[in-house]
């Protein structure tokens, strides 16, 4: 982690020890503007595991349930969009390695869920029906 970190295109500021309610809340107010603003063609998104709780790194103090619900929250918004995603497994310095690896699964879980959740043959389906 540098020092100072970089000035980039878009800075939300966290502060260390911030946990889910804060985390969630700067996330559902900008994942959707950010998609709807740069309108972008694929997304590689880097779901990395360090700012769980009880990582030895991380300055965060996100839950479990905090990190599954960042997923569904990323995932699912490009999804209703028809944005493609690249997920990228990341980061993850857990004093318990299952922990890190448990985050890691529960990514994939979530996943699948919107996969399945929002298939293009239910969200044609859906506007056939409107």
């Amino acid at each position: 982690y540098p020092a100072i970190k970089p000035e980039s295109s878009l800075d939300v500021g966290l502060w260390s020890g911030d946990g889910d309610e804060k985390y969630l809340e700067l996330l559902n107010s900008n994942i959707p503007r950010i998609y709807h603003e740069y309108k972008p063609d694929l997304i590689f998104y880097l779901a990395g595991a360090d700012p769980f709780e009880k990582d030895q790194l991380g300055g965060l103090k996100i839950t479990m349930l905090g990190l599954k619900e960042r997923d569904n929250i990323v995932l699912k918004n490009a999804r209703k969009l028809r944005i493609p995603v690249v997920v990228v497994l990341a980061g993850g310095y857990a004093y318990d390695i299952d922990d890190t690896v448990t985050i890691h699964m529960n990514t994939i879980k979530v996943a699948q869920k919107v996969q399945r959740k929002y298939s293009p043959k239910k969200i044609y389906k859906q506007a056939e029906d409107q």
